[in-house]
């Protein structure tokens, strides 16, 4: 006589089917019961979260600073799902004092830069918790963070008797020293990196604000899933479209560098060296625009994983020899190749527009 119920035939999946079947109370071990909520990981605790902002202040202090802000992004997050403003107040002085007391033995400057760090990914954070973060509002905050690292390191060098260029200057001269017995192709590369150093020195202020940025708000899009209402999409690259005004700052800065480099003076050099850099920052925001219209161009066709990130490296090549994303960011301004509408949101109508006309002309 067989063991199974149902004239020796096993039960129907889902159904009890006697001591030992995978769904009676004996032989639960062979399905996972969900938890409530079906399975989404349980939000973080307020104690949690403030922990993590105290780990990404002491990171922030370290020579991993940019990693900072991962930390006190998504402890941010976390305290705020679990104690709303009060946990957002907390987090405040959680990251501020482990920041301050491990930079205290780096001077007043790693201290200040330590703490505007904490500060801008406290930011970054809250401005996306409230679905204000879009690319043109990235664009301002960058070069805000950017502004302030810049004033905050001018205020200390002067407070000290010297100024920013002249920190540039001395590690410069510190370099020469050492190339000083060097051949002559080296005092020649030397000297060409001297020059380019002199006019884009504050491109390394950007690069800094630009890497909190992005930190930042991978710290946030690494909470978003333990939220237990989910207010906090991260946006996809090919989602990212830049405003127009954009264009506009570009052009303008193409203007005075054009004007500058035609004339002579302290004022010819100030306008050269500011135009150069802002271009040169703007690259950053068109490239990204470029890569949002390969991932989308990827997703399309439906690429697979392996060949996306061979195509995706090989395109960061061809923009650091050619400006090759660049170049199709800022062509998709106005062409628009992924059909958007404008504002920063994937333009359902046009998209379903010319699905229907793909459809009638198959």
């Amino acid at each position: 006589m067989s063991d199974w119920p149902n004239n020796g035939c096993p039960p129907p999946p889902g159904t009890t089917g006697g001591a030992g079947a995978p769904g009676s109370s004996s032989g639960e071990r062979g399905i996972v019961p969900l938890g409530p909520g079906g399975g989404r990981r349980k939000a973080l605790t307020l104690p949690s979260g403030l922990f993590f902002c105290v780990l990404g202040g002491a990171v922030a202090s370290s020579t991993l600073s940019l990693l900072g802000p991962v930390f006190v992004g998504y402890g941010l997050v976390s305290a705020s799902e679990a104690a709303g403003l009060r946990g957002k107040l907390l987090c405040l002085p959680a990251s501020l004092v482990p920041a301050v007391a491990l930079s205290l033995s780096g001077g007043v400057a790693v201290v200040v830069t330590t703490v505007i760090c904490c500060l801008a990914a406290l930011l970054v954070a809250e401005l996306t918790l409230r679905g204000k973060v879009t690319p043109g509002v990235g664009c301002l905050v960058v070069a805000a963070l950017a502004l302030v690292h810049l004033g905050a390191d001018t205020l200390v060098a002067a407070s000290q008797g010297t100024s920013v260029y002249a920190s540039v200057e001395a590690v410069l001269d510190a370099y020469d020293a050492q190339l000083s017995g060097a051949g002559v192709t080296a005092v020649a590369v030397m000297q060409r990196v001297r020059s380019l150093m002199s006019t884009f020195w504050p491109m390394a202020y950007v690069v800094t604000a630009l890497g909190e940025f992005l930190f930042a708000g991978m710290g946030v899009s690494l909470a978003a899933p333990r939220m237990a209402e989910r207010t906090v999409r991260p946006q996809r690259v090919s989602e990212f479209d830049l405003p127009l005004w954009v264009v506009a700052v570009l052009v303008a800065a193409a203007a005075v560098l054009a004007l500058g480099l035609s004339l002579t003076g302290a004022v010819a050099d100030v306008s050269v060296m500011v135009s150069a850099n802002v271009i040169m920052s703007l690259r950053f925001a068109f490239a990204i625009q470029g890569l949002a219209v390969l991932a989308w161009f990827l997703g399309r066709h439906r690429v697979g994983p392996v060949a996306s990130a061979l195509l995706g490296g090989a395109a960061l090549y061809l923009e650091v020899q050619f400006v090759v994303l660049t170049i199709a960011g800022l062509v998709d301004v106005w062409a628009n190749f992924r059909h958007l509408d404008r504002g920063g949101r994937p333009g359902v109508g046009a998209a379903a527009k010319q699905e229907n006309g793909s459809a009638q002309a198959d």
